[in-house]
């Protein structure tokens, strides 16, 4: 009986930690941006953002969501809203310096599904998909 009892509570308490991770990264696919603007054989294209890969140039401008983790290349009055990755609630500044060994804190680094708050970067592809650092700290959670 006691026997019993452990395995229909072990069943229970997996049930409800595959249901918390179901719901995890289904809130996840609210985060991907819907589209890119990317610079591919020197025309600028608007692609579905699933589509950017690694070595992608991507332009970004005031309101859109980061689409995957980018090398600031170029950027004008670019901040972007790190508070869902880092939970910084002031909108952080975005420039092709380098300014830390900590890839949270460098400015030259715009992260997966953050947002640009105000103005324009161009960036280069350096991580997509699982491979990004919002995904790997999803798949810790």
């Amino acid at each position: 009986i006691v026997l019993a009892g452990v395995v229909i509570i072990t069943g229970c308490f997996s049930y409800y930690q595959e249901a918390k991770s179901s719901k995890i990264m289904e809130s996840f696919k609210n985060l991907v941006p819907q589209q890119a603007l990317v610079v591919r054989d020197g025309e600028k294209k608007s692609i579905n953002a699933e589509e950017v890969v690694a070595g992608d140039l991507v332009e970004v401008k005031g309101g859109d969501r980061i689409p995957a983790d980018l090398r600031i290349i170029s950027a004008h009055g670019c901040k972007v809203d790190n508070s869902s990755l880092t939970g910084e609630s002031e909108p952080q500044t975005r420039t092709p310096d380098f300014s830390n060994d900590n890839p949270l804190e460098t400015r030259n680094i715009a992260f997966f599904s953050t947002n640009c708050v105000e103005g324009t970067a161009r960036g280069i592809v350096i991580n997509t998909g699982d491979r990004t650092v919002m995904c790997r700290i999803a798949t810790f959670a």
